[in-house]
């Protein structure tokens, strides 16, 4: 075999060679856009899946908010039958507009009646007090003059026990004109204020020491005794507001920080106890012990007409309704005392 037949058998298998890989390299790029195309394909529909499933997920919400409205449409049988009703062709929705006037208009009086102090589950449950009194008002008896009639009724034996009938006839005269003149000796020119409650350590109503804690004794004597010595000056005076004063002596509070200022709200909204709270001076615990009153008195049901308003005088009152003249540094349990004022709002 001559040299030239085999330099072209060379040339022709390096040519087939060429080609061979020419071909592979073709087949395997094909390959990788045909795999670049699935995975552009499986993209979109790994997307369109997505965006299906967050539509489910929002029309299932919608669902059970619609389940929810429904729930509540069902218990509330007038407005299903409005609805029903407002569902046939030749019905119109006027009763279903007046429902809602109704309904915007009684959540407007419940709301107005909370902001003086009553309750929604006191309207829901004594509905037949607040009947009563409108009856009254109707046969033209006022509530206020037949209550302060009722206190008097009931002091009477008290006061009575030992009067000559001469002696009754001049109350009873007394009575008569104090009535038309609005208030006690107030039409001979003078002012008939409503007496002054004073709770003091002397007397054994008692903190914890340096705290505003009040001690058992303590609370039992406010939800009794105090409250029906509330509840007999209401009777006799025209008043809607309880004001609790919290008085100290003169020692100084020493040690901590006060933490007054971020946990009164916490305290006065029921979250915490008042034994969360540290005062730091005397302002403070004057606050502090006052709030703990204002808050037994709050919860007592009797007194829910009225607005219980926690004050502070702390060191600076003394016994005599002056300012002290700090004269008197020691142990004085007069003067660690809580004074309960009544008057009208406004």
């Amino acid at each position: 075999m001559s040299y030239g037949t085999i330099g072209r058998q060379t040339a022709s298998y390096r040519q087939g060679l060429v080609l061979g890989l020419t071909m592979a390299e073709i087949m395997l790029l094909l390959v990788f856009c045909l795999l670049i195309a699935v995975g552009v394909a499986l993209a979109a529909e790994r997307a369109k899946l997505s965006e299906t499933m967050a539509r489910l997920k929002s029309a299932e919400t919608v669902a059970e908010a619609n389940a929810a409205m429904v729930d509540t449409i069902r218990r509330n049988g007038r407005l299903a039958e409005l609805l029903d009703q407002a569902a046939q062709p030749s019905s119109g929705t006027s009763n279903i507009d007046e429902f809602w006037r109704k309904l915007v208009e009684s959540n407007e009086i419940v709301d107005k009646m909370e902001r003086r102090g009553v309750t929604r589950t006191a309207l829901r449950e004594d509905a037949a007090y607040f009947a009563r009194a409108q009856e009254l008002r109707q046969q033209g008896i006022d509530p206020d003059k037949a209550a302060r009639g009722a206190a008097l009724m009931a002091a009477l034996p008290r006061e009575t026990a030992d009067r000559t009938p001469e002696e009754l006839a001049a109350l009873v005269a007394k009575g008569a004109a104090a009535e038309r003149t609005g208030a006690g000796d107030r039409g001979n020119g003078a002012h008939d204020w409503p007496p002054i409650i004073t709770l003091s350590e002397a007397d054994g109503y008692f903190f914890a020491t340096r705290s505003a804690q009040l001690r058992p004794d303590f609370e039992a004597k406010l939800r009794t005794a105090v409250v029906a010595r509330l509840l007999d000056i209401a009777a006799a005076f025209p008043v809607d507001v309880i004001e609790v004063i919290g008085h100290t002596d003169e020692r100084p509070v020493t040690g901590g920080l006060s933490n007054l200022d971020r946990e009164l709200p916490a305290a006065m909204a029921g979250a915490n106890g008042i034994e969360m709270l540290q005062p730091a001076d005397n302002a403070g615990l004057g606050l502090a012990r006052a709030l703990a009153v204002v808050k037994v008195l709050s919860s007592d049901a009797r007194l829910r007409a009225f607005r219980v308003l926690p004050l502070s005088a702390a060191q600076l009152i003394g016994t005599d309704g002056k300012l002290t003249r700090w004269d008197e540094q020691g142990d004085v349990q007069q003067l660690r005392r809580i004074e309960i004022r009544m008057r009208k709002s406004g």
